[in-house]
């Protein structure tokens, strides 16, 4: 009955896991840059290291003979899900061009496991399944072996922990770039970034509280949740474009990406693109979607347009809207339109939408 406790408790993060992956490829056509891709095929391995990672404890727990086989690509799932996020966090926090992510950081993540395939070669399958059964050196000749053979959660320990700090140290410079370059804008952005690097540290917090729980299963639901709720966070941040990207080119040579700082958003640069790209016609316009032209986030963008004009972004809009719309009525070509085909075109989705804009007077800078 246990066993089978563990593994239904097991399966959560895999199911989340695989749920986010198929988010990140149904949102990726979505993606209006090329840097929005890069970002969302990273999460999706990230996804699915924690995926295959928590697969292999599920396969430990009900058949210690296909663990064996699976024990390297499960090692490397585990300490690659922390490169691989950590890799997330860098594209999310680059402010320079001199910035690229180094292919080293994926060398260990290869290269122990790539040991430990190798090394098992030697070692007769009874002995590495019996192993995995008893978790304890059968022979002093294989001692060493086994100590590396079950070494996967002290190595993910310390990877987690290295690649965690890691990421909160370019949070925090991140931090103090934006607040130097856009001034004070409030709320720092990626702050959701923040939380979901200190769940992880939390979360390796959780053996010492073990023995407060030696009786009990809340000590493995208590990781699964905080999981779980980082997915969520990251998740969701990422589909509605809570984020701001460097947005890059290609060099002369064409065989490496250039990242070119995002211009400061100011009045004059917000005015001109809703002038030339009147994005308000779209009836479903949504903030995230001023996002990519903008070079800009989602929270970003809102404080700035509260604070600019006096106004939400909805309210902002549709005034946008009433100035289309007195255009359209002032223009002899459109004067065989009824109100009605008048409004579709000035952007609101009906004219309901438009007299009651209209009649709540938002046209007032």
């Amino acid at each position: 009955m246990q066993t089978w406790i563990s593994i239904l408790t097991n399966l959560f993060p895999v199911i989340s896991a695989l749920t986010c992956c198929l988010l990140m490829l149904l949102t990726y056509k979505d993606s209006v840059q090329e840097e929005e891709r890069y970002l969302k095929r990273g999460l999706f391995f990230f996804y699915f290291s924690v995926a295959f990672g928590w697969a292999c404890v599920i396969v430990y727990t009900w058949s210690p003979r296909l663990f064996v086989y699976l024990n390297s690509l499960c090692y490397c799932s585990f300490i690659m899900m922390s490169v691989t996020f950590y890799h997330v966090v860098f594209w999310l926090t680059r402010v320079d061009s001199s910035e690229h992510f180094s292919t080293w950081h994926y060398g260990l993540p290869v290269l122990i496991p790539f040991a430990l395939l190798v090394w098992s070669l030697f070692v007769p399958l009874d002995v590495q399944v019996a192993i995995v059964a008893v978790d304890s050196p059968l022979e002093d000749v294989y001692f060493y072996f086994t100590r590396f053979f079950t070494s996967q959660l002290m190595v993910a320990f310390l990877f987690c922990l290295c690649y965690t700090l890691l990421g909160l140290k370019r949070l925090f410079r991140y931090w103090h770039l934006t607040r130097e370059r856009s001034g004070d804008m409030g709320e720092p952005p990626l702050r959701w970034l923040g939380s979901v690097l200190l769940l992880f540290l939390v979360s390796l917090c959780m053996p010492l509280l073990e023995p407060l729980f030696a009786e009990s299963y809340w000590v493995d639901f208590l990781p699964i949740g905080i999981l779980l709720l980082q997915f969520s966070i990251i998740s969701y941040n990422v589909i509605v474009g809570n984020y701001v990207l460097c947005p890059c080119e290609r060099g002369a040579s064409g065989d490496r990406l250039v990242i070119k700082k995002p211009p400061l958003l100011n009045k004059e640069r917000f005015e001109k693109y809703m002038r030339e790209e009147k994005p308000y016609l779209n009836p479903e316009l949504k903030i995230t979607d001023l996002t990519g032209g903008l070079q800009t986030n989602r929270t970003y963008l809102s404080t700035f347009i509260n604070r600019t004009y006096g106004m939400n972004f909805n309210a902002y809009i549709n005034d946008c809207r009433l100035r289309e719309m007195e255009s359209l009525l002032a223009d002899s070509t459109y004067a065989g339109e009824c109100m009605t085909e008048l409004a579709i075109r000035a952007g609101f989705g009906c004219y309901h939408s438009y007299r009651r804009a209209k009649k709540r007077n938002i046209t007032n800078f």
